[in-house]
C-alpha cells in the first residue's frame, strides 16, 4: 500500500502535497531581500548624515556682571555624541 501511494509527506495519515512550500518560500525570500536592502539604505543614509550635519548653537558667555554677554558660536560634532562613548 505504501509503494502505491505519489510522492508527498504523510502526516497524520492525511498526504501533503511537498510543492505548496516553495512557493511561499520564494516570496519570504524577497520580502528579506527588501528588508534588507531597505537596512542597508537607511544605515548609509544615517552614516552620511552623521558625517555632515553641524550643528551650530550661539551661547552666551558672561565674562563681567557689568558687561553684556559675548555671543560665541559653537559647532557640535559627531564625536561629541553620547552614542559612541
Amino acid at each position: 500500500m505504501e509503494s502505491q501511494m505519489s510522492s508527498g509527506n504523510k502526516v497524520n495519515g492525511v498526504m501533503v502535497e511537498g510543492g505548496g512550500a516553495r512557493s511561499s518560500s520564494s516570496s519570504v525570500r524577497a520580502g528579506d531581500l527588501v528588508l534588507r536592502v531597505l537596512a542597508l539604505v537607511l544605515t548609509l543614509t544615517a552614516a552620511i548624515l552623521m558625517g555632515v550635519d553641524k550643528q551650530t548653537k550661539v551661547v552666551p558667555v558672561v565674562v563681567s556682571p557689568n558687561l553684556p554677554p559675548l555671543n560665541v558660536p559653537v559647532t557640535a560634532k559627531s564625536h561629541y555624541l553620547s552614542a559612541f562613548v
